[in-house]
């Protein structure tokens, strides 16, 4: 994990003086109050929004589909790197060395505590980070039907697959015996330049977010969605691109883990790392959350309408103007009734035509290319079911419904 040849450091143990001459033991900087705020921050929105996933999934869709799946490995892997991140500090992670407590003994216990504790956070993040790409490109080919996207996303998963496994043997293999990884004190022990195959690892995990974050933007305007939901899409990118920014962060501050000092410089990287992808998690689990926000805000869009149009269609299509006054004769109470019923008309209407197209659309992609498609079916069971929830049997409501995605 340090990326040094261990014998190297073992061969000036004895001194403190040589250990840190080339330091600046003035310096009392902490970033150990960092780690905390963005590990504590991600483990309550990864908890929070993969329990709300969840049970959007059991008990309202009653659906699990094998992104939902990967997104709980993913978000099990993270929560436990973040959590022995945590333990870490109590060994000196985020501090310089030299403001570890003495004794010299102490100094020396903390720093291969702390690398130890790195180099199993390493191996989970490694492996959330795989299930974190993988779920969203499952979900991407459960969405679009679409040839080029689909061959683009096989290939993606296959370098995911590929990058994620060889990262966590490297990591787990990276010395010889394996414990010299942590304990640079073993005479002997032979390490590969771990960090060299970091940046490496790195380089290639940004152009996957790249790819993941950029290839499906056409496919997605090309549904020709309402333009509430095209905001919601670019608010979801926007969030896949600052993740793609930690990414890229994190091969800046790679160069800084070589040296003695790793207990300080682990920090920015690690946190880089847990940012990453637990915006990852978060972005892939908002859109199956759909069905939720809608049982427990199903006026939400009806008050946003009202607020920012000031107009509703009636059943017959007529246009009325949301007026506060009973300029017609009618009771402001019967005249609320009758504003909120025909802002309720509009939005089935909206969301009616929202899934027709969406349901034309795919259903010729699919006769098209490769006939009736899992996409096809859930769109055809979405126009079966109706908006209102009625008629629709409790074992055979969709997880995930046309606009679902989006």
């Amino acid at each position: 994990m340090l990326g040094h040849n261990p014998r190297d450091i073992a061969d000036v143990i004895p001194s403190v003086d040589e250990l840190l001459q080339n330091y600046d033991i003035t310096d009392k900087s902490s970033l150990t109050s960092m780690v905390w705020n963005v590990n504590i921050t991600f483990i309550v929105l990864v908890s929070v929004v993969m329990m709300l996933r969840l049970y959007t999934r059991a008990w309202i869709t009653h659906q699990f589909f094998i992104d939902d799946v990967l997104a709980i490995f993913a978000s099990l892997f993270i929560l436990v790197s973040s959590a022995t991140s945590l333990v870490a500090t109590n060994y000196g992670l985020g501090k310089h060395v030299w403001n570890i407590p003495f004794p010299y003994e102490n100094i020396i216990f903390s720093v291969k505590k702390c690398v130890q504790l790195m180099y199993v956070a390493h191996v989970f993040y490694a492996a959330g980070m795989a299930f974190t790409k993988l779920s969203i490109i499952t979900s991407y080919l459960r969405i679009f039907p679409h040839d080029a996207l689909r061959k683009i996303l096989y290939v993606t998963g296959v370098v995911c697959t590929g990058i994620g496994i060889s990262a966590i043997f490297v990591t787990i293999f990276q010395c010889t015996p394996v414990h010299a990884a942590w304990d640079f004190t073993i005479p002997g022990s032979k390490c590969i330049p771990f960090v060299n195959f970091l940046y490496a690892n790195a380089a290639i995990s940004t152009l996957a977010d790249t790819v993941l974050v950029v290839a499906p933007l056409p496919f997605f305007w090309s549904l020709n969605l309402p333009l509430r939901q095209r905001l919601v899409i670019c608010v979801l990118f926007g969030v896949g691109f600052i993740a793609l920014a930690a990414s890229v962060v994190r091969i800046y501050f790679l160069h800084q883990v070589q040296g003695l000092d790793v207990t300080y410089y682990l920090a920015s990287p690690l946190n880089m790392t847990i940012i990453e992808c637990s915006l990852g998690i978060i972005c892939i689990s908002i859109p199956p959350m759909r069905p939720l926000f809608k049982k427990l805000a199903p006026g939400l869009l009806t008050s946003y309408i009202s607020r920012h149009t000031g107009v509703s269609r009636s059943r017959g299509g007529a246009s009325k103007l949301f007026s506060s006054t009973g300029g017609d004769g009618i009771s402001s109470a019967e005249q609320g009734v009758r504003v909120r019923k025909d802002v309720s008309v509009t939005v089935e209407e909206m969301n009616r035509e929202m899934d027709r197209q969406l349901m034309e659309f795919e259903m010729k992609e699919n006769r098209r290319k490769r006939g009736d498609s899992e996409v096809g079916l859930v769109f055809q069971q979405e126009k079966f079911e109706g908006r209102g929830g009625k008629g629709s049997g409790s074992g055979s409501s969709d997880g995930y419904r046309p606009g679902e995605a989006l």
